[in-house]
């Protein structure tokens, strides 16, 4: 999966951003109301490590808020 995000010095572990915005935009992708309010809690819950070489913080967090907003 790819996805529209910097890759910075210091940012989010991108293998981990891929896992969580791919069972996210696949919700999306669905009327089940179930597998969206999973989705809004795995959002809500995501603790992404940081790491060398990892996805832009500012373009992630907002992503997430963009999503939220979508589920």
């Amino acid at each position: 999966m790819e996805l529209p995000f910097v890759v910075a010095l210091r940012g989010y572990d991108m293998r981990q951003v891929e896992s969580l915005f791919a069972e996210v935009d696949g919700a999306l992708a669905t009327d089940s109301a179930v597998s969206r309010a999973a989705s809004r809690d795995a959002l809500r819950a995501a603790s992404l490590r940081r790491r060398l070489r990892g996805y832009d913080v500012r373009q992630v967090d907002a992503a997430i808020d963009e999503r939220l907003r979508a589920l």
